[in-house]
């Protein structure tokens, strides 16, 4: 694939990717309380992924999305791989647990936390500390 025609097919995936986008909006409206979610990803985030990093699931396992709202309107995601069993228990989830899963990976990836730390400063850490 050309580098023009890898972007274009980014682009596309991130106008597909709406749902799980309008999806963790809801998720923060609802749970005023929550700063972090784990879900499972959207196919379009989980072909983004592949794309990025060459990596694709191994079997018996899935991508997860690791959600942190740094302030209303502004999250950033963490794509973790886990065992596909573990999609059963999102609903589950605390919020000190999805915390720790997305604490796990930005500890794991210092580009990864650079970003966060540029989002946070620039939006804010919505109270976070």
């Amino acid at each position: 694939m050309t580098p023009r025609a890898l972007q274009r097919r980014l682009e596309r995936l991130a106008l597909q990717n709406e749902a799980a986008i309008s999806s963790d909006k809801r998720f923060f409206e609802r749970f005023p309380d929550r700063r972090y979610r784990v879900r499972l990803a959207s196919a379009s985030e989980v072909e983004t992924t592949s794309i990025l990093t060459g990596l694709v699931p191994a079997p018996g396992s899935r991508l997860f999305a690791a959600v942190f709202m740094v302030s209303p309107g502004v999250r950033q995601r963490a794509m973790l791989y886990g065992a596909a069993e573990n999609a059963g228990r999102l609903d589950g989830l605390g919020e000190d647990e999805a915390r720790a899963l997305y604490d796990r990976h930005a500890r794991s990836n210092p580009q990864f936390r650079e970003i966060e730390r540029a989002t946070v400063a620039a939006f804010g850490d919505g109270g976070a500390g």
